[in-house]
């Protein structure tokens, strides 16, 4: 288990970082949609050009073994390092890429030539590829419950070329919400919506602190009026923001579904009829829906969000904030003294 001692510092860990969370884009994305693209892929190719024969099965049962390995070893070494470590540069994986991906394919291509590439891309890279992305994504997914962190990751640090890995603020309302005080007590717009992920759950935890015994409970009672209007104003704003990205997905779903059907009908010669009349009219409609909705719609959306956050702003004076900050600090001290105990 992570040590709790490190909990302020995973919580404080930069939100500007440039990354991607590891699970949703490996798991869900490889189950939802890479394996059905490379089945349907493969299953085409046999039956347009009678590929999947002899030898070519071998393909398929050692890509799906090298990418559990793959995706097993890479998640095992990343999440015992992040254990002990905030964040971590996976240096490892380089020769293990050489070893299940590089290496194989240049046996294949410089022994068989460019006439079994295809097939063995086809049969081998693909099906390891999403192998790996399922293996290493249920693996992080298991840590990340473990763990009660989000392991997040990119392709290259700012000084070393090698894939970064990190975790961020842990999955509990508490500390959820005394950043998000934080960011009321700062008056820090970014950081209020960032902590406000989790903003209609919290507003449970705010009437628990508010009916606490006590110096807390009176503390907090004192600033729950404002904490309230901003959580119901990001409450409101998350499920807008909710829309507008099933709108989005939803529209890429129809352009990736288009595209599998224009790649068939190019490259395995399947019949176009009722088709070609609606190319355009699909190609015009996702591009507004995937681009051109989402940007205008968070455009105003971002706007209205800031414009009522900062008025409920003005009315928290320097008496609330130090209240706010003197609320924190108390609830730091009982933590360590908890902890000490």
């Amino acid at each position: 288990m992570i040590e709790e001692g490190k909990i302020s510092k995973v919580s404080c860990y930069p939100i500007t970082r440039l990354g991607y969370p590891v699970v949703p884009l490996r798991l869900y994305l490889s189950l939802i949609f890479v394996l059905p693209f490379f089945t349907f892929l493969a299953v085409m190719a046999h039956i347009r050009f009678g590929w999947f024969i002899n030898h070519r099965w071998l393909y398929l049962l050692s890509g799906i073994i090298a990418g559990i390995l793959g995706g097993y070893i890479e998640a095992y070494l990343v999440t015992e390092r992040l254990r002990k470590e905030v964040e971590v540069f996976a240096w490892f994986l380089t020769p293990a890429t050489l070893i299940f991906w590089l290496l194989p394919t240049a046996y294949v291509y410089l022994s068989f030539g460019s006439g079994e590439f295809l097939p063995f891309a086809t049969y081998f890279l693909f099906p390891s590829f999403t192998a790996w992305m399922v293996t290493s994504g249920f693996m992080f997914r298991r840590f990340e419950n473990e763990e009660k962190v989000r392991v997040f990751t990119f392709f290259f640090g700012r000084y070393i070329p090698y894939p970064k890995y990190w975790i961020e603020t842990p999955k509990t309302l508490e500390i959820e919400l005394y950043g998000f005080l934080e960011a009321v007590a700062e008056k820090d717009v970014s950081l209020l919506l960032y902590h406000g992920k989790y903003a209609e759950q919290m507003k449970n935890l705010v009437e628990k602190f508010s009916e606490k015994d006590g110096d807390a409970g009176k503390r907090f009672s004192s600033f729950k009026g404002p904490v309230m209007e901003l959580l119901e104003v990001i409450t409101r704003f998350n499920q807008k923001r909710n829309k507008i990205a099933q709108i989005f997905i939803g529209s890429l779903l129809l352009w990736i579904a288009f595209m599998i059907f224009v790649t068939a009908n190019s490259f395995f010669d399947i019949p176009r009829k009722y088709w070609v009349h609606i190319y355009l009219i699909i190609i015009v409609t996702s591009f507004l829906l995937i681009f051109a909705y989402p940007l205008l719609k968070n455009k105003t959306l971002n706007s209205k969000y800031h414009k009522a956050v900062q008025e409920i702003f003005s009315k928290i004076d320097s008496k609330t904030e130090t209240t706010i900050k003197d609320f924190l600090k108390l609830m730091e001290a009982l933590e360590e003294s908890r902890l000490i105990s």
